[in-house]
This record gives C-alpha cells, sequence and structure tokens, in this order.
C-alpha cells in the first residue's frame, strides 16, 4: 500500500513517548496535508539536529559526530576515514516530535468520527461509536494494552457497547487477552488506506466491526434448537428459557435484558444462568469468545445478543 504521511506517523508512533519524523524521513511529504498536521501539533518541530551518528563499526571512540556547515549545505565528518563523510541538507537536520493525542484526534477524523477522541486508558483512546453502535478504541503503542486493568477499563469506557481496538500488531498472548474478552482487534495500519483528504489517509468505518460468524441465527422452537456459524446447539428444557428471554428482546425496540428479566424464568440469579447458557454453546464447539460474542454482558444493565434482528429467524 502508498506510504502516506499518516500511516509514517501511526508506524512511528509505535515507539511511544521516543516517536520522532526524522527530517530525512519528512521531507518526501512536504506540502499542505505536512502543514496541516504542523498547524494540528501533530507534528511539533524540535531544535535542528546538531549531531549525527557514527559509522557503523566506527573505531573512532566518539558516541557521535559533529555536524558542521559546508558552503550551502552541512557535513557530518569521519574523523578516521573521509570517504565516509555524510552530505546534509538542511532539510536532514529537522526534526519533529509526534504528538500522540493529536495524532489520535486525526485518525479519528479519518474514519469520520465527528468529536474529539476522550482519553479512556493510559494511551488509549475512545475514537467514538460505530452507526451500529460499536465503541471504537485506538492505542497508537503495543504497550499500552497490556497493563493491569485494561480490559476492566475499556468495559467502563465502552458503558456496555460492543468494542472494537485500532491497535499495532500485539504480541500474541496480549492479543488472546483482548479477544477471550470478547474485543475486536484490527491493526490500524490495515485500515488507514490513501485519501486526498487534506489528512493524507482515510479509515472504512464499515472495516471496525467484526465480520459476523454467521448472515442468521436460526431459532427453532419446537426443538431448542440454535443454528450458528454452521453448528447445531440443542439446549436443555432448563437453559432454553433463558435464552427465549434473550431472543425476546433481541427482536424488540429494547435489545437488553435486564437481570430481573433473565432471572424471571427461575429463582436463579443471572449470571449463573447467563454462564451455563454461554456452556452449552462452548460444549457444541464454539469458543468462549464466540459465546461471549453471541450472549454479551452490558455493563450494569443486563444482557443482549450480538445478533441484530434482521439476521435472526424463528421457526416455531
Amino acid at each position: 500500500m502508498t506510504e502516506t504521511i499518516l500511516r509514517l506517523l501511526t508506524r512511528l508512533s509505535e515507539a511511544g513517548d521516543d516517536a520522532i519524523l526524522p527530517g530525512e524521513l519528512a521531507a518526501p511529504f512536504f506540502g499542505p496535508v505536512f502543514d496541516r498536521l504542523l498547524a494540528k501539533r501533530v507534528l511539533v518541530e524540535q531544535a535542528p539536529l546538531a549531531d549525527w551518528d557514527v559509522c557503523d563499526a566506527c573505531e573512532c571512540g566518539l558516541p557521535c559526530r559533529p555536524i558542521r556547515k559546508a558552503g550551502e549545505g552541512y557535513r557530518a565528518e569521519c574523523p578516521l576515514d573521509r570517504r565516509h563523510d555524510v552530505d546534509l541538507t538542511e532539510d536532514d537536520l529537522r526534526v519533529f516530535r509526534i504528538g500522540d493525542g493529536a495524532l489520535a484526534s486525526v485518525i479519528g477524523t479519518a474514519a469520520g468520527f465527528g468529536t474529539a477522541p476522550k482519553l479512556a486508558a493510559e494511551k488509549v483512546w475512545r475514537l467514538g461509536d460505530t452507526p451500529s453502535g460499536r465503541a471504537v478504541f485506538l492505542a497508537l503503542e503495543p504497550a499500552a494494552l497490556t497493563s493491569d486493568g485494561i480490559i476492566a477499563s475499556l468495559r467502563q469506557a465502552a458503558q456496555g457497547s460492543a468494542i472494537t481496538i485500532l491497535a499495532p500488531a500485539l504480541p500474541a498472548e496480549t492479543a488472546r487477552r483482548h479477544q477471550d474478552a470478547g474485543f475486536h482487534l484490527i491493526e490500524t495500519l490495515e485500515v488507514l488506506t490513501p485519501a486526498t483528504n487534506g489528512l493524507g489517509g482515510t479509515v472504512d468505518v464499515a472495516a471496525l466491526a467484526p465480520v459476523p460468524l454467521a448472515p442468521v441465527l436460526r431459532v427453532r422452537r419446537a426443538t431448542a434448537e440454535v443454528q450458528w456459524d454452521g453448528r447445531s446447539v440443542i439446549l436443555s428444557r432448563q437453559v432454553f428459557p433463558v435464552f427465549e428471554r434473550l431472543l425476546e428482546k433481541a427482536l424488540s425496540r429494547d435489545q437488553i435484558a435486564s437481570l430481573s428479566h433473565v432471572e424471571g424464568t427461575t429463582a436463579r440469579e443471572a449470571k449463573d444462568l447467563i454462564r451455563e447458557l454461554r456452556d452449552a454453546f462452548k460444549a457444541a464447539g464454539f469458543t468462549d469468545a464466540e459465546s461471549k460474542t453471541l450472549i454479551m454482558t452490558v455493563r450494569n444493565r443486563g444482557y443482549r445478543l450480538g445478533v441484530p434482528a434482521s439476521d435472526i429467524v424463528v421457526d416455531d
């Protein structure tokens, strides 16, 4: 994919507080879009470089070599071998700090979100919500998603909505933790595409929702059978009434079944009933994450099916 300034900054921002854009990388992008990023403080110019890296395997013993004026340009001289001198332009000496909060705002704008991002956890922003109601978060550096309590923090910030996280490539264990929590992970660079929109990039909002596991959730009441993602589950007579309560709400205007509504099937607590219902799906071959995607927890409100009414077919 064509490298744009927005994609480049997103890649470099993975370095966290040390993220900078050197002039030699910035120069090809100088122009109106670059100037706009400066104005938005996505890029903040620092003092020009006064020194340069030493040669590879150089034995001069210097930590770095000074940059000297040389005619119309500049030169970083090697004290041992003039053939290793590096000629530099004024642009090569420029250096820019990347403002992570401002970059998050620009990525949110590129995705079509009209409000400013809100900090949901350290180095993690809530960009906004998709038309389907998913809460979209952005982490610019992998370390932001490894902290203790990050999953609870994101759930609290999402206020019961399904969660999509834009992030760099994550370590396998970190990615698995978030997926097991029912979060949808997307590598930011996979959906950040070039565009001539004044920002240099755009994000397709449709790509922020997971591909449905199955086009239709089919329920056969007579046999207490639920078909989803090519698999069939026959629910017991103790558990099927719980699923029916969720189904009833999924087909109504208020799609969330309160705790009391779930508990109306029996005297037992809702959390125990939902756990048994999810266990029935796991016993049929679904993963824990899939069962929680189908039977979603809505914090402080209750539970709901993770399938829109338009994708549900009920056979009486």
